[in-house]
């Protein structure tokens, strides 16, 4: 395939021009095409979410039932006792929230620590229901 030469009525700079659009709609074709066919990265993100144990479950109730106990208390020090970093725990409160079925069993094991504690629960105790009025002896009421 011969390439035709431009008709001489053209100036030489409007041939460069001419080359130079050339040129950058062939680069931009490139570059359109690299982008739709080159494989997109993988995402490293792990598929299955990690296994949380019952310890784990047991020390993030732990630690939330210490902090509701004491408002005062911050995670750092709520933490402490049990010797776990601050990174440790957040990581297995992490692996705890991507799972609602622990999620719901935490919410559960604090609502029920908090029922057990209230003073307000403890004093709205179920009242017994107050004795039926007796009947006269003799069955019939009487009048005057």
């Amino acid at each position: 395939m011969e390439l035709t030469p431009l008709p001489a009525f053209l100036p030489q700079t409007m041939t460069r021009w001419l080359r130079l659009v050339l040129l950058l709609c062939v680069l931009a074709g490139a570059g359109v095409l690299a982008t739709v066919f080159h494989p997109q990265a993988q995402e490293t993100g792990e598929s299955e979410t990690p296994t949380v144990s019952e310890a784990d479950v047991q020390l993030y109730i732990k630690v939330y039932v210490a902090m509701q106990e004491d408002h005062d208390l911050t995670i750092e020090n709520a933490i402490r006792p049990h010797q776990v970093s601050l990174d440790d725990f957040r990581q297995i409160e992490r692996r705890i929230q991507n799972q609602p079925r622990l999620v719901e069993r935490v919410r559960q094991a604090l609502l029920d620590q908090v029922k057990a504690n209230s003073t307000f629960a403890l004093s709205t105790a179920t009242p017994t229901p107050a004795e039926p009025p007796k009947p006269e002896k003799g069955g019939k009421s009487k009048k005057k």
